[in-house]
């Protein structure tokens, strides 16, 4: 037997789910063309995170940055230094989700590099990032 009070819970459940996800913001990043790394790819060193940072994205989302998370120097952009996470995908979320690689600049976290876009997200606000010792 058919169950109004069942079938419009579902309803009316999926519809907010909806709603909630279309009302996300989406990254805001503009192109940017990364130069590599004046080693040879693939022969940089990786450099380790000191203290773990969480990032408050422009979205509202949050990330974590985790304490001893492992980076290599992929090159560089404008704004900084691009780094790629070594063993792991680093996402920042939106309306979309999408793959991103710190952008350093003099210690200080300023952005994302959003390698399958080449482009560039920046921070609201910058953080200091503590890249330890080559490894």
């Amino acid at each position: 037997m058919f169950n109004t009070n069942r079938w419009l819970y579902w309803v009316g459940s999926s519809t907010l789910v909806c709603l909630i996800a279309a009302c996300a913001a989406p990254v805001q990043y503009a192109p940017s063309r990364l130069a590599a790394p004046a080693a040879a790819v693939g022969q940089e060193p990786n450099r380790s995170v000191e203290e773990t940072l969480v990032v408050k994205l422009p979205t509202g989302f949050k990330r974590e940055i985790g304490k001893g998370s492992l980076w290599r120097a992929a090159g560089a952009i404008a704004e900084g230094e691009v780094f790629r996470p070594v063993g792991t995908v680093f996402t920042i979320e939106g309306r979309q989700v999408h793959e991103a690689w710190l952008v350093v600049s003099g210690g200080t976290l300023v952005g994302f590099y959003l390698p399958g876009d080449q482009a560039y997200s920046a921070l609201a606000s910058p953080l200091p990032l503590r890249l330890g010792g080559l490894q």
